[in-house]
């Protein structure tokens, strides 16, 4: 029975997210690929009520304490100010108890495959005779924080996932501007010093985009790299039935920096002179956790809904004009976009969002920087039911070609031997 050990930085479970949906497809296609398989989970646990939903792929949860805030200060001061070893984000995570917890796991399940979600974990490696190290970049963080420091004016923050990992008392400091620029620039050297420093120690790597895996290939000379992205089960029969016209959607976690930038950047740049043609317009904000700007923006502009976490995104989506996805910095493939796409609904996003994705302009989405551009996109869908239906037509039938599950699990027969 082939055994596989999963270090994730948080729980895969339940699919709420981009990030969780994917981890579990992972998980999902590497069951499907290996059905007699032992699947473990050894994860920090980001919100407890999800530990009563485990899916049965996985074989067994183990779940990893969060470092203490002397464990992170101790691990700032030395390996990220002085010694400049560690990226802030691996010292937040790295606690000297979980790694002798986890090799104690290793010792005792001999797991042919470990794999770890993310450089946060990386300084959990452990390796065990002949056992298969996979890291799963997810993308090249280093070039998204350095994209970021571009664009602090719509980045009221920049811990985003991690805010919860920072003590309150740093939360607070690192939002000033002055050090949020320091702090970006830092992270971001040491970020790329890390990543293609580690790349050695594993005999795989995985990131989300196939192109951001063949650049990496290049710039660190590994030989097993490869990009899996989400995968999409298009259904046959036409999803679009209607489409609501007045109604333009953005989904994403919103206490994520570059999802927070986006919908700033439009509101403040696009949304007005949309308004100001389609009286009636709306523009529907989706996704949990919206942080105080993003919640504001329905105060601040006409006809803006901060709709916040909803059970079915699908259901809210599906009759939706136009999905907007003004994306002004961060790295990979935005799953948010293939997803849209996959169900006929016309996209107009930046070339941030539509970086990754093999399209053809104003053929399989709309995709353009300037905000001129984009108003001109969406005023152009907003006034043609017919190149709605077309666009939408061409955008889902790339999806179905190019991102289904057959293909995805492949990938993984690939890159776990």
């Amino acid at each position: 029975m082939k055994k596989i050990l999963f270090i994730t930085n948080r729980l895969p479970f339940p699919k709420v997210d981009g990030r969780k949906n994917i981890l579990m497809q992972y998980i999902e296609n590497i069951k499907r690929n290996y059905s007699n398989s032992k699947i473990l989970n050894a994860s920090f646990v980001d919100e407890k009520e999800y530990l009563e939903n485990i899916p049965g792929e996985i074989d067994g949860l183990i779940e990893l304490e969060k470092p203490g805030f002397l464990s992170k200060l101790y691990n700032v001061l030395l390996y990220s100010l002085i010694l400049r070893k560690w990226p802030l984000q691996v010292s937040l995570y790295y606690s000297k108890k979980n790694h002798e917890y986890i090799k104690k796991i290793v010792e005792e399940e001999a797991p042919d495959t470990i794999i770890y979600d993310m450089v946060r974990t990386a300084e959990y490696v452990v390796s065990g005779k002949d056992t298969q190290l996979i890291m799963n970049y997810d993308d090249m963080l280093s070039l998204r924080y350095k994209r970021q420091l571009a664009h602090l004016k719509y980045s009221p923050s920049i811990l985003g996932g991690m805010s919860k990992k920072v003590p309150k008392i740093m939360r607070r400091l690192v939002e000033w501007t002055l050090l949020k620029k320091f702090i970006l620039n830092f992270e971001s050297k040491l970020l790329f010093k890390y990543e293609t420093d580690i790349a050695a120690r594993y005999d795989g790597i995985v990131f989300t985009s196939p192109k951001e895996a063949e650049k990496f290939a290049l710039l660190t000379n590994h030989p097993n790299c490869i990009g899996i992205p989400m995968h999409f089960e298009v259904e046959e029969e036409e999803i679009k039935q209607s489409f609501t016209s007045n109604r333009l959607v953005f989904v994403g976690k919103m206490d994520i920096p570059h999802n927070i930038s986006a919908v700033l950047f439009f509101c403040e740049s696009i949304w007005p002179k949309i308004k100001e043609k389609y009286s009636d317009v709306e523009f529907h904000i989706i996704g949990k956790n919206p942080t105080r700007e993003v919640r504001a923006l329905q105060n601040q502009y006409l006809g803006v809904k901060v709709v916040g976490e909803v059970e079915d995104v699908k259901k809210e989506l599906v009759d939706a004009a136009i999905f907007v996805a003004p994306l002004i910095f961060g790295t990979g493939i935005k799953t948010k976009i293939i997803e849209a796409l996959s169900m006929e609904i016309p996209v107009v996003t930046t070339s941030i969002g539509a970086e990754g994705i093999e399209y053809r302009n104003e053929y399989h989405m709309f995709v353009g920087d300037d905000p001129e551009l984009q108003v001109k996109y969406i005023s152009r869908l907003l006034d043609n039911h017919k190149l709605r239906k077309e666009i939408g037509s061409q955008g889902k039938k790339m999806v179905s070609e190019g991102y289904s599950k057959d293909m995805m699990s492949q990938k993984w027969k690939i890159i776990i031997k």
